[in-house]
């Protein structure tokens, strides 16, 4: 009985750190707004050039 309450409680609590692990890193994400700084100046820059890149061979009249 006791052997498996000790590795309920070591189950437990590590659940417990991975969870208040992962609330404080998407926090930051949020409160930092560090996915739009992402986008912004990371992943933008790349479509632009990615797209301006490309051969156009249409033309609107």
């Amino acid at each position: 009985m006791k052997k498996g309450l000790k590795l309920s409680s070591k189950v437990l609590s590590r659940l417990l750190i991975a969870g208040l692990i992962g609330f404080v890193t998407t926090f930051t994400v949020y409160m930092f707004n560090l996915e739009n700084k992402l986008i912004y100046y990371v992943i933008r820059p790349f479509l632009n050039k990615h797209y301006d890149s490309q051969v156009r061979d249409r033309r609107i009249v």
